[in-house]
């Protein structure tokens, strides 16, 4: 079975290919992880309700007192159900990848010190793409501008901050996502090397003994994990540094919705504003507030999970196998004619010379000599001969 040469494809293109047939979990983990708005909505209604009713007696403030209580159970089995579907999803296609890379590396014989690394490390990259990153992209898309709706309708002013503070998170998400990629896609490549020379000088360690190269070895080992140690600092320090900002920019926002908040409510804004909030309107933004950077910072959190599986991608990608075409058989076996043949060896006289003979389909023939007539070699071009 041979392979046929294909086209390059991109990271991003074979992972979305790759995971094609299992769409309906696919779509599922991402309703799942979008589902989590309702609950999310629904307690901080309940919060700022039971909040303002208890000023009117505390039998008024119980029913959304129970609400924000089933909010807080509902979105606890929904982000449970979104885990468990989402690390199903994951082992599909982890164990679909892993025996296309079985069958490539032992059904044809192409066999690697990198295909061993993707097989065990490259094949476990992909878990954190389709169980996490892939349902969260969905949710960090939409479920921003639902809660962002939710508080229109009690706030529009603090709508309009809530959206207009999402554009320093995608900035940020754009460039740390540039930054990572790199790195991830070094660091990948880092391990790799590391795998295949720690593989080759296991497998040639009696000839390493032999020739006493113990410490050159020893010194080539220690410098690839030097470089793999240098690479995965470098992408942690991106990552950590991503999440920091991230962070701050979310925290900045609240602040700045919580002050506005707070200086309608005692009435000292500065600036004439089309509405004045009461105490469950402007509790209720409040409580919505930290809900909408929720998605993406579990995004930016899971980015380094893309950057990862893209980078060991072009590793896991195996060529489509082409059929095995059988050839037509006759009949019969073909004979075989030798026509004044000639064998000799280098620099001496034919050993054979003028040599003619039929063989017909499964005759038997036995060659008998002295050693160093030719016997050997004219078995070999027997061999040779047939179709």
């Amino acid at each position: 079975m041979s392979a046929v040469p294909i086209a390059p494809v991109s990271a991003a293109a074979w992972l979305k290919q790759i995971g094609r047939p299992w769409r309906r979990l696919t779509l599922l983990t991402g309703v799942l992880t979008l589902a989590d708005v309702a609950p999310a909505i629904g307690f901080a209604a309940g919060l700022a309700l039971t909040i303002s009713s208890l000023t009117v007696s505390p039998a008024a403030a119980a029913p959304w007192l129970a609400l924000a209580v089933f909010s807080l159970i509902a979105r606890g089995l929904i982000g449970q159900a979104a885990v468990i579907v989402g690390a199903k999803l994951g082992g599909a296609v982890k164990t679909d990848v892993r025996g296309r890379l079985l069958s490539d590396l032992f059904g044809r014989g192409r066999r690697s010190s990198a295909q061993m690394t993707a097989l065990v490390e490259g094949v476990g990259a992909l878990d954190g793409y389709y169980s996490r990153f892939a349902p969260l992209r969905l949710a960090a898309g939409v479920s921003p501008l639902l809660i962002i709706a939710a508080a229109a309708i009690a706030s529009p002013v603090s709508a309009g901050i809530l959206l207009f503070t999402l554009f320093p998170f995608f900035v940020g998400m754009a460039l740390a996502g540039t930054a990572a990629a790199g790195e991830s896609r070094r660091q990948f490549q880092a391990l790799e090397r590391l795998s295949g020379l720690f593989i080759d000088r296991v497998r040639t360690l009696p000839a390493i003994l032999a020739f006493d190269a113990v410490g050159r070895t020893t010194v080539q080992i220690a410098q690839a994990s030097d470089e793999l140690e240098r690479r995965t600092g470098r992408v942690m320090r991106i990552a950590f540094l991503s999440s920091g900002v991230l962070e701050f920019f979310s925290a900045l926002s609240v602040a700045l919705i919580a002050v506005y908040c707070g200086f309608n409510l005692l009435r000292l804004l500065p600036f004439p504003v089309p509405e004045t909030l009461d105490l469950s309107r402007a509790f209720f933004v409040l409580a919505l507030a930290p809900e909408v950077y929720a998605p993406l910072r579990r995004l930016a959190a899971a980015y380094h999970d893309r950057q990862a599986a893209e980078a060991a991608a072009p590793s896991l990608i195996t060529p489509h196998p082409r059929p095995a075409q059988r050839a037509p058989l006759g009949d019969l076996a073909p004979a075989i004619h030798f026509r004044d043949v000639a064998i000799a060896y280098e620099g001496s006289a034919p050993v054979i010379d003028g040599f003619d003979l039929d063989i017909a389909p499964g005759q038997i023939v036995a060659m008998m000599g002295a050693s160093g007539v030719g016997k050997s070699a004219f078995c070999i071009c027997c061999s040779a001969s047939r179709p």
